[in-house]
């Protein structure tokens, strides 16, 4: 049909409009769901603890991977070792150590205390745990009691004949090599050191919570990781019976030891050397204290280095296989906190020495007294506290040579020891150390460990 217009479509929704007025656009439709909405911001604080979280859990990780890597197999082969337990009969007991029978807040968190510190010195002469089973020459049992903070300290000489259970009585230091050889786990060195702390129940029934037993030549190796150290030799020192049984081929032999008086530089040998020293000493035990704070007062300054913490896992690896305990590194470092804060003229000391025991004729071997011994033991320990001996309950007199032991050997302190005796060797001892603050943190434990291998070579829980 012509001349006739189509309508003009008008779109869904849109309003129509009359001719002539103007077309007008509808209003928008509102949007539904999340397009519609106002977008909300994640809070800022939100922001920050995420950001936190995942930086701790990041350092976490990579500070978990460098313990795993470079303390972790160390730090396992040497804390935790588990002793082998031995009655009184020397017969092996599943008794469990005290580090799975103790409080759930580990030691110094209870009662009394008591760890045997063992000392061997490795020095080639069929005792080194390869060509034969080592010795302990060092016994030294160290009571704790927290809730008073009492420390004492026995020291049972290596010559002291006493009873070793399972075996005819012997040196003290024979329990250990005894233990070694017995074959009783596939861990010789569990083994000597339960007999050692069997020894100690049986003689003088103590009871031993824990032990830490070192090896010398693990010193060696941590002075000389250290760089050695330099020490201001009070006056000249010569010792003709020296042992030569250090890189030697006749470790049976004696050298001539000189030390110059003046400053010295000495490498971890000679180190070793200036404190084990007994005849060229002119004040005597006291003297060789006083050496042995010397050194030990220079490792803890190389040890606050800056180069310390990248030294830490060479430390760790030299303490590996001379330094063992049944504590947890968390047990350890406990100990080595609440040892900073002992004053150490306050701590008890009884040495098993003459007037405590007696040369027994014919050997070079000492009885213990126990009339003498048990007062100031069961003082120390407690009243359950007793001793056997191998005299009987027979008293045998002093010899002269004894009594002179007795009368001119100050270090030879007793629990009855007078507060000046403490005194004169407090003023001895500080004659050459200074105080070296605890500048570093202690992360993974091997500052505690290198505290109780020190413990233990300079016998004295004051390091």
């Amino acid at each position: 049909m012509s001349g006739i217009q189509a309508p003009l479509l008008i779109p869904q929704g849109m309003a129509s409009r009359a001719p002539g007025q103007a077309f007008q656009t509808p209003p928008p439709t509102p949007l539904r769901g999340k397009i519609g909405r106002k977008k909300r911001r994640f809070p800022i604080w939100a922001q920050v603890l995420v950001a936190v979280l995942t930086l701790l859990v990041a350092v976490g990780g990579v500070g978990f991977w460098y313990y795993q890597v470079n303390f972790a197999s160390s730090v396992g082969q040497i804390t935790g070792r588990q002793v082998t337990k031995f009655d009184k009969n020397g017969n092996k007991t599943t008794e469990e150590s005290s580090q799975n029978t103790g409080n759930n807040g580990g030691m110094l968190s209870g009662g009394r205390v008591n760890i045997l510190l063992l000392g061997s010195d490795n020095d080639g002469k069929g005792n080194d745990g390869k060509s034969g089973s080592p010795l302990a020459q060092t016994d030294i049992v160290v009571t704790i009691d927290p809730s008073t903070n009492y420390v004492g300290m026995l020291s049972i000489p290596r010559d002291m004949r006493v009873y070793i259970p399972g075996n005819s009585a012997g040196k003290m230091d024979f329990a250990f090599s005894y233990g070694y050889q017995s074959g009783a786990s596939k861990d010789p060195y569990a083994d000597a050191a339960g007999l050692a702390e069997a020894t100690v129940e049986k003689n003088f029934n103590i009871h031993i919570d824990y032990y830490a037993w070192v090896g010398l030549d693990g010193f060696i190796k941590v002075i000389n990781t250290a760089g050695g150290v330099d020490v201001d030799a009070l006056h000249p020192m010569v010792d003709d019976v020296y042992p030569n049984d250090v890189k030697t081929n006749d470790i049976y032999g004696f050298k001539r030891l000189y030390v110059a008086p003046g400053p010295q530089h000495m490498s971890g040998i000679e180190a070793l050397e200036y404190v084990r020293t007994r005849h060229s000493d002119l004040g005597g035990d006291f003297g060789r204290s006083v050496r042995q704070q010397q050194i030990l007062t220079a490792l803890k300054g190389k040890l606050q280095s800056s180069d310390t913490v990248n030294k830490l896992p060479e430390y760790a690896k030299d303490l590996t296989g001379y330094l063992r305990t049944d504590m947890q590194i968390p047990d350890v470092i406990k100990m080595a906190n609440f040892a900073r804060t002992i004053d150490a003229a306050k701590i008890n000391k009884l040495v098993l020495s003459p007037p405590y025991s007696t040369s027994i004729s014919g050997s070079s071997d000492y009885a213990p007294l126990c009339g003498t011994i048990l007062p100031d033991l069961q003082k120390m320990f407690g009243n359950e506290a007793s001793c056997m001996s191998v005299l009987g309950n027979t008293t045998q007199p002093l010899s002269k040579q004894d009594q002179e032991l007795a009368r001119n050997n100050p270090s030879h302190v007793s629990a009855n020891t007078s507060d000046e005796a403490l005194a004169s060797a407090q003023q001895m001892t500080s004659m050459s150390t200074m105080s070296v603050p605890q500048t570093l943190g202690d992360p993974f434990g091997v500052r505690s460990l290198l505290d109780l291998m020190c413990m233990v070579t300079f016998e004295n829980i004051k390091v």
